[in-house]
């Protein structure tokens, strides 16, 4: 009959593991008495193992003068900074989300979870909850006429991070509406950058292209035509990597720092640079500099072609298309303008070109309105562009 041994390794194991650590303490021993001497402090001085922080004293929990019902039965109670909440569950459970899970979840008989002596903590703002449940608790006429962009924000942060769908997509497409009004009465025509830069991040978080690209193409246009200050802008630009308004900015920081020549000075216009910019901007602004004055040659040698179809006297109008150009090019009020400016030279040769068009009746009207579209697909090219002037190699 064989006999089978089953060997056990759990006693080596053990053996092998104290000789080990008995290892380590003497090495460890050895380095430390060999640092030692360089040590001018006690041992005791020498760590720290916590830095005793101050302890605050607990702030007093006050109850929220609207939304805190005075009932236990079917509310839960939420901590909101020092602000406390108690809402009706069947509003936070009306539809698949966070607040339904964990309402759903089986709870001890005797827990306190949720109410106000052990409230379920929350960490947004006071502001933002409250906004948040005045959309869930208000009339659907009083969500529709809501104006407030602030509000709405708040709502959509917490519908997206709560997961309450439909409330999401309804809110963010609320601001989309609003923003896309008439400039007039349009949120935009008097939100901040930084509001225009917190509509841009929660539509990001919402997944709204549509909202994203009418905000940033409204920043494009304040930041080139309307003399808003680049610096506010950048920072939204950069941090969602926005590249064509990233360009925008920057292109505007360099015009502005363009110097025009004085009376008594008849050399070309120089850039200078504030002490805050370092060395390595200011060589990249430099070739762009340099970049943009090539293109202004390019553009202003070479008439973009006019694609006009049905025109009886098109070669004509080419002809009469290409004279104006070249002469409009020329121009006191073209060349007026700052040498790094290139929009500013297209903008002032498309009212010359305006301008000479209204006289020229050998271009028809076909031909006419074809000129101008070409002049605007041109200058929406070089704003799309604009970035990669400022990312050349030096």
């Amino acid at each position: 009959m064989v006999q089978l041994y089953v060997f056990n390794p759990a006693p080596k194991l053990r053996l092998l593991s104290t000789l080990f650590f008995r290892g380590s303490k003497r090495i460890l021993g050895s380095v430390s008495e060999s640092t030692s001497p360089l040590s001018t402090q006690p041992r005791s001085q020498q760590c720290t193992p916590f830095i005793k922080a101050p302890i605050e004293a607990p702030r007093e929990l006050v109850r929220d003068a609207d939304y805190y019902a005075d009932s236990r039965k079917g509310f839960c109670a939420f901590q909101v900074e020092n602000t406390l909440f108690n809402v009706h569950q069947v509003l936070l459970s009306r539809e698949p989300s966070a607040f339904g899970d964990m309402l759903c979840l089986p709870r001890l008989a005797n827990s306190t979870e949720g109410s106000e002596e052990t409230p379920v903590f929350l960490s947004d703002t006071v502001e933002q909850f409250r906004d948040f449940l005045w959309a869930l608790y208000a009339p659907p006429n009083e969500l529709f006429l809501e104006t407030r962009i602030d509000r709405l924000l708040n709502v959509a942060e917490l519908a997206n991070k709560y997961c309450f769908a439909s409330l999401e997509a309804w809110t963010i497409e609320h601001i989309y509406s609003l923003a896309k009004e008439p400039m007039a009465s349009s949120l935009l025509h008097s939100a901040s950058p930084d509001t225009c830069g917190r509509i841009i991040d929660v539509a990001i978080l919402c997944n709204h292209l549509k909202l994203q690209e009418l905000v940033t193409q409204h920043l494009i246009s304040r930041t080139l035509w309307y003399n808003t200050q680049p610096e506010a802008i950048l920072g939204i630009a950069e941090k969602h990597g926005l590249r064509t308004l990233i360009g925008v900015c920057y292109y505007r920081q360099l015009v502005n720092m363009e110097r025009a020549p004085s009376r008594r000075d008849s050399r070309a216009a120089q850039t200078v640079f504030p002490q805050s910019i370092n060395i390595d901007k200011s060589m990249r602004f430099l070739a762009a500099h340099r970049s943009l004055l090539s293109l202004w040659e390019h553009i202003r040698s070479l008439p973009p072609a006019l694609s006009c179809e049905g025109c009886p006297s098109h070669v004509e109008c080419e002809l009469a298309w290409q004279l104006m150009w070249f002469q409009a090019g020329e121009l006191d009020e073209v060349l007026r303008q700052g040498s790094a400016d290139i929009l500013g030279r297209m903008k002032a040769l498309m009212l010359g070109l305006r301008k000479a068009m209204a006289d020229a009746p050998s271009m028809t009207m076909q031909c006419k309105m074809a000129a101008l579209e070409a002049i605007t697909d041109m200058r929406d090219e070089v704003i799309e562009g604009l970035i990669t002037h400022f990312m050349k190699p030096l």
